[in-house]
């Protein structure tokens, strides 16, 4: 609704139309940007959550990959294929792509799936993989678009700035895309022992000047450089521990308006390249899938916590101030289900 404000409303479940498919929410899992207040407030008041698994419960008379009953993973942006865009692979930059959605949103106990969304966007997940990991699913396909953006290169090094849900993926994935040393920045001392515990981590650092002057002396600088914290003044940082001929990747948004002053003279006889990348394509969400599975011991030693949808302003309230939370996840009690109509979160 407002600023820090979020409330559950009784509204109506949705009717599907001959090719779209309804899904009943299980889980999703709260994204950094569903407490942006810049990003929220100018849509506001409105649905979301984008990271859902669920179960099919009705499908249109069109449908015919799908089934009732059957888990899901709801990808609420699909791209059309066939524009300018998608020809060249940069999907998330589609019109029908950002267009695109589901109704009313990922943190609504029923979701109506769009045909396009079902034919794109929608994934059936084994029955190995839980509810609560299967919500990886979309931050991790986002993360692999970043790695891919960044051309990470088997045996180069790459260094993470923060140490939250994302850095900790993409962390894993820089060692899983072959980086032979992997490094995170973080400022929080919790966050920093969590990334320290990551198989695929080799060294950790605070994000003062002085931390930043070690990394460079003990550990060196780095290929590729990931800023996960939306503020312009860490990629100046980035920037200080990228080699020559390197690539930052900035990952999350700053809000509108925000500057960056970096120094172009270093930029230009150092060959560094400064790349963005925003969400994920459907080929990235089924190959995220698909490293959940092989490697689920990795992607198991990050910690999350878990919320009953009851519980749904406290999750919001805790994931936005509680910075030993990297991951809260809300889930839907089987007791919860209404009879006459859905619960959905609205901001």
């Amino acid at each position: 609704y407002s600023r820090g404000v979020v409330r559950a409303e009784e509204v109506p479940i949705p009717e599907i139309d001959e090719d779209e498919v309804l899904v009943k929410t299980e889980a999703c899992g709260i994204c950094s940007s569903d407490i942006l207040d810049w990003y929220r407030e100018p849509k506001a008041p409105s649905f979301f959550g984008h990271e859902a698994v669920g179960k099919v419960t009705r499908v249109g008379r069109k449908v015919s990959e799908f089934t009732v009953g059957e888990r899901v993973f709801v990808h609420h942006h699909v791209p059309c294929m066939v524009c300018r865009y998608c020809k060249k692979g940069d999907y998330s930059m589609c019109d029908a792509f950002r267009k695109s959605s589901i109704d009313p949103g990922g943190f609504a106990e029923y979701i109506r799936v769009p045909g396009e969304n079902v034919r794109k966007g929608l994934i059936r997940i084994p029955e190995v993989l839980s509810t609560i990991e299967a919500t990886f699913i979309e931050p991790l396909a986002c993360c692999i678009q970043a790695v891919q953006r960044a051309s990470l290169r088997i045996g180069e090094r790459a260094a993470i700035f923060g140490a939250g849900f994302n850095g900790l993926l993409l962390a894993i994935l820089s060692r899983e895309f072959g980086a032979s040393s992997v490094v995170v920045i973080e400022p929080n001392a919790y966050r920093r022992e969590i990334a320290q515990s990551l198989s695929a981590v080799d060294r950790v650092f605070d994000a003062s000047e002085e931390a930043l002057r070690l990394l460079k002396r003990e550990w060196g600088l780095a290929d590729i450089v990931f800023v996960t914290p939306p503020f312009p003044s860490v990629v100046n940082d980035a920037v200080e521990v990228a080699d020559r001929g390197g690539t930052v990747l900035i990952y999350a948004p700053s809000p509108p308006g925000s500057e960056l002053s970096v120094d172009i003279f270093y930029l230009y006889f150092s060959h560094l390249t400064v790349k963005t990348s925003y969400s994920a394509s459907p080929l990235d969400t089924r190959l995220a899938l698909s490293l959940l599975l092989k490697r689920r011991d990795i992607f198991r030693q990050i910690p999350v916590v878990r919320y009953p949808f009851s519980e749904f302003e406290r999750a919001f309230q805790d994931f936005r101030e509680n910075s030993r939370i990297v991951k809260a996840v809300l889930y839907f009690e089987e007791e919860e289900s209404l009879p006459h109509g859905e619960t959905a979160a609205r901001c």
